[in-house]
């Protein structure tokens, strides 16, 4: 997630800012077309600029025109776009005088400008003095002083830049790697003077806004999935996308020296964490400058524990231990707020397979669970409808034969709606198509994006004729009740029942019980109020999700129930807590909610009071195996372990008093 909007003032969150960056993304293709109709015929498919969410070709039509269509693919009412318009060279006959479209003189105009290095916003984040103490109180007054003008600064101009090309914006500097000739994310400010490699941490359209087939301006570095996106859904040329693979390390030419490792996000597929590495200096005074970008991200134990990340090696030859520390990490701290810790992906994934599968395999059980979801959430009575079905290793249900025999009559036969982006949220989808024995449907521009995201099992799922498929995938920014009832009638006598899912962070709304819960925690409540070790260890931060928890949304019915569901693709407040206090981190530069001074500061108090908290109690490092912690956060110790001198007994848990850190389970 990107930006400078602030998810407190925006009540959709990624929803509001995904449909903003696709609708610059769908004028700038729109203004590239112009251009393209000037220059003489071409039969590759990569001059072609397309909707991001039907494929259908935006040549010929204005700006305005592209993003009426965009807004109406959105809302999942697609529309027929207008004739194309001629292009004709005699300018006494051409049509687009009297048209507001950008004439082709001046698009060309945008893109050559774009071309040209403008300098990036002055950067007041150096690696020299990221580790280094300041020599003075004074010293570190002044910098922080800086820092907190060149985050106005940067505000100021995005939102004075908003509507702007290329050639007219100012790249932020936190965008820019200090002295690493490398940018991140930032391709809707066209050539960035002194940057000689470009990065794309994912594909989702509010990082890599500004990318089109006329992009020129250096080599864009990325994953083997992201790069295929790229070049198929951009049509940018291949010579630019240098795809890179996870987990080794590659010298970026260009930046001096600067080596790039790629690490899994855990965010949507092909998602990326970027690790850079440079070595300054000569003989006993070398030391390795160490840049961690998280892009977009959901924190998780494989992170923490990466060879390259975690705070302390063991050296293979003396066995001694040396700390490994990140100068700076680029955090995504889109849910940087104690209101959304939500729970874990599994759990919101199974519990949404289980209700599917729940209802599909028995018909009476809809009306009654509509009746118990009307209830206060929390309820016990949803899950009543769920009986012990056989499960795999794993805990998902294995699909039955009586089970067949059900969803397979099309007088009881449930249909599923999965809000999606252009990738992300496929897990959830599959989870539901498996525990129903179903395919998959979606258009077939949706299609073929799946089949470029490395997931072979996905790929085999997805079907292009929507009775085949009981789960559907449907963009998630207009996913309602009413739009699901109508979306049902469309396909009756087909299905006869539908149940929809807004999967996203934003519709946490409150952390668990406990004395320590998260529950009543509010956006502006002071870091200094709430013990760090509740948030680590209190089970109200640890929430839980299952069947029970289930509410329809406003305007559901015993035919069309839509649900709002905690699944996210970002790490939690709570995974955010623990991933910056479990590595040796010196400096946080936030880049997501960044746009108002308030949201700046409440970020830097929470960011201010980890780091200081780390200093003090030392590292956090994950404990392994069951949970023993109770509802407070204090370890669950029984006679056994006591006198046995293992189990809860033995775990020393972080308790921020000693300095010698502790542990925590994730």
């Amino acid at each position: 997630m990107e930006g400078m909007f602030d998810n407190d003032v925006y009540e959709d969150g990624d929803e509001f800012r995904e449909r903003l960056f696709m609708e610059e993304q769908a004028r700038l293709e729109a203004d590239e077309e112009v251009l393209m109709d000037d220059v003489p015929p071409n039969d590759s498919e990569a001059m072609t600029a397309s909707c991001p969410l039907c494929n259908a070709s935006l040549a010929g039509i204005t700006p305005m025109q592209a993003t009426e269509h965009v807004n109406a693919c959105l809302d999942g009412q697609p529309i027929p776009l207008p004739p194309r318009q001629p292009s004709v060279t005699n300018s006494a006959n051409n049509s687009r005088l009297s048209s507001p479209m950008v004439d082709a003189p001046e698009v060309g105009k945008r893109f050559s400008k774009a071309a040209v290095p403008r300098p990036g916003q002055d950067n007041p984040i150096s690696l020299g003095n990221t580790t280094a103490k300041p020599t003075s109180a004074f010293g570190k007054l002044m910098s922080g002083h800086a820092e907190d003008a060149a985050w106005a600064t940067a505000a100021a101009t995005e939102n004075a830049s908003r509507g702007k090309p290329a050639y007219q914006r100012t790249c932020p500097f936190y965008k820019i790697m200090p002295g690493f000739f490398i940018c991140v994310d930032a391709f809707r400010y066209g050539a960035v003077k002194g940057c000689n490699a470009y990065f794309l941490s994912h594909f989702h359209s509010d990082h890599y806004v500004g990318l089109s087939a006329s992009w020129s301006h250096g080599p864009i570095y990325c994953s083997e999935v992201t790069a295929s996106l790229i070049r198929n859904q951009l049509r940018t040329d291949a010579k630019w996308v240098k795809p890179i693979p996870f987990d080794e390390k590659i010298e970026v030419p260009g930046t001096e020296g600067v080596f790039i490792t790629m690490i899994p996000a855990n965010h949507c597929p092909g998602s990326s964490l970027f690790l850079f590495e440079k070595s300054t200096g000569k003989g006993s005074n070398t030391r390795t400058q160490r840049i961690l970008h998280c892009g977009d991200f959901r924190a998780c134990p494989a992170q923490v524990s990466h060879p390259l990340l975690k705070p302390d090696l063991v050296d293979s030859v003396s066995g001694k231990i040396k700390q490994q520390k990140i100068d700076i990490c680029y955090l995504d701290t889109t849910y940087l707020n104690p209101r959304y810790s939500f729970p874990p992906q599994d759990d919101v994934i199974k519990a949404c397979a289980d209700f599917c599968y729940s209802l599909s395999g028995d018909p009476a059980a809809a009306d009654e669970a509509f009746d118990s979801l009307r209830r206060e959430k929390g309820s016990t009575t949803v899950s009543q409808f769920f009986s012990k079905e056989e499960k795999d290793s794993e805990g998902d249900i294995i699909k039955t034969e009586s089970s067949t025999t059900t969803t397979s009559d099309p007088k009881n036969r449930l249909l599923v709606i999965c809000g999606t982006y252009s990738i992300g949220k496929e897990r959830i989808c599959k989870a539901i198509a498996k525990a129903l024995g179903s395919k998959i449907y979606a258009i077939p521009s949706k299609i073929k994006i799946c089949q470029q995201l490395g997931d072979p099992e996905l790929s085999a799922l997805m079907t292009s004729n929507p009775i085949e498929a009981q789960v559907h995938m449907q963009m998630l920014m207009e996913l309602r009740a009413e739009t699901l009832q109508e979306y049902l009638d469309g396909y009756k006598p087909h299905f006869t029942r539908i149940v929809g899912f807004r999967p996203s962070g934003w519709s946490f709304r409150g952390g668990g019980g406990g004395t320590s819960g998260a529950k009543n925690v509010t956006a502006n409540v002071s870091p200094s109020t709430v013990p760090t070790t509740q948030i680590l260890h209190g089970a109200g931060w640890k929430t839980r999700f299952s069947s029970a928890d289930f509410m329809a949304q406003r305007g559901s019915t015993r035919e069309a129930m839509c649900f709002g569901v905690p699944y996210s693709e970002h790490s939690s407040f709570r995974e955010l807590t623990l991933f910056v206090m479990s590595l040796r981190i010196e400096k946080v530069v936030p880049t997501v909610n960044v746009g108002s001074e308030p949201s700046r500061k409440r970020m830097k108090a929470w960011i201010d009071r980890w780091l200081a908290e780390r200093r003090k109690g030392g590292i956090v490092r994950l404990l392994e195996g069951e949970d023993m912690t109770d509802q407070d956060g204090a370890l669950r110790v029984n006679d056994e372990d006591s006198k046995g001198g293992s189990g809860a007994a033995a775990v020393q848990l972080w308790d921020g008093k000693d300095g010698k850190g502790g542990g925590a389970w994730w």
